[in-house]
């Protein structure tokens, strides 16, 4: 889940020397307290603590951002005269059914009663992904069967942030990227949460097995007050070990235990470090008119296409496009409801025969 608390960050741009002014940082540092451990306001030191990486990751957001290409006209016309269009949609008709129907498209249409400007601005986005497969290609004169090949597909696009001018989109665009960086930092701490439960856990274990060995070498009263059990009792080098041992990891798990203040260095560094995390890359592809992969070289007839892609994570990539579009060319929602009672009202109706 990625939080949506920081709504308003963006909206005062950077100072002159390129950062952002301190009423704006000292609200995100309080957003970002909110957002993973509100308890870090007992550490009289939270607020130095995280100024300068909070401005980092604000400054990284908005340099990324920067980057992505003006919006340009998704519609009819535009799917015919731009291949990065064409390379997303198999259609004009899927183009525009995917603009209509995302459901941040929805909610906008909803808000507003179905009145809209006349243009709109959005961020298409699509996960990218490579197929190896077999082809047939043309070399030369000859036709070749079973050539490998590599396919990209675009899946799931989808209409996000959309908005009646592009700066507000690309605000959403930063507000969402910090919202990330903070979702790292909430999970970071859950899975030190997660261990140091699993370590108090082990540390009970522990402290039994102190009593246990203890117990077995009768140590206790209880030699007095219980019959012996014919059991061998341990030599005491061998009990001394066992307790050396069980002490020794006893104040490890101790010294391993998180405090606020760990916490708040943990936070710290994810927000120092953002590019770990989140980055925007630039990605070229020469495909053909199938979305096959082509040579820069080859002769074949192809659009060389280049992409801003974010990357979260390791693994997760998915490209991001802006875009601008015309409200006229947005499709109607389906009554679904008056189409059922429509063809209920056919079935209804008798039927003529024919003798």
């Amino acid at each position: 889940m990625v939080l949506n608390f920081l709504h308003s960050l963006f909206k005062t741009g950077p100072g002159p020397a390129g950062r952002f002014g301190g009423a704006v940082v000292q609200a995100a540092i309080e957003r970002v307290v909110d957002g993973t451990d509100p308890r870090l306001r007992v550490v009289r030191h939270y607020r130095r603590t995280l100024r300068a990486p909070v401005e980092r990751a604000i400054d990284y957001v908005n340099a990324q951002m920067a980057v992505l290409p003006p919006a340009i006209e998704a519609s009819r016309r535009g799917f015919t005269a731009d291949p990065h269009l064409r390379a997303l949609f198999a259609s004009p008709e899927q183009l525009l059914e995917t603009l209509s129907f995302s459901p941040a498209m929805r909610d906008y249409r909803q808000r507003g009663n179905g009145s809209t400007p006349p243009e709109l601005y959005a961020a298409l986005r699509a996960e990218r992904i490579e197929r190896n497969t077999l082809g047939i290609t043309l070399q030369g004169d000859r036709l070749q069967r079973d050539v490998p090949q590599v396919t990209v597909l675009f899946k799931e696009p989808r209409a996000a942030f959309p908005n009646a001018n592009e700066a507000e989109t690309r605000r959403e665009l930063m507000n969402r990227a910090f919202d990330y960086l903070v979702e790292i930092a909430l999970q970071r701490l859950t899975s030190l949460r997660a261990r140091r439960q699993e370590l108090e856990k082990r540390q009970r274990q522990l402290l039994q097995n102190k009593a246990g060995v203890l117990k077995s070498a009768r140590l206790g009263l209880e030699s007095l007050l219980e019959e012996p059990e014919g059991r061998p009792i341990p030599d005491r080098a061998t009990i001394e070990r066992q307790l050396e041992e069980i002490e020794t990891e006893l104040s490890q798990i101790r010294a391993d235990t998180a405090t606020l203040d760990h916490h708040l260095v943990l936070i710290a560094e994810t927000l120092s470090e953002p590019e770990r995390h989140l980055r925007l890359d630039r990605v070229s592809l020469t495909l053909d008119h199938m979305n096959v992969k082509v040579d820069p070289g080859s002769a074949r007839v192809s659009n060389t296409l280049t992409f801003r892609e974010v990357r979260v994570g390791d693994q997760r990539r998915f490209t991001v496009l802006l875009v601008r579009i015309p409200t006229s060319e947005l499709l109607t929602q389906p009554d679904f409801f008056a189409e059922a009672q429509r063809l209920l009202y056919l079935n209804d109706q008798p039927r003529l025969t024919t003798i």
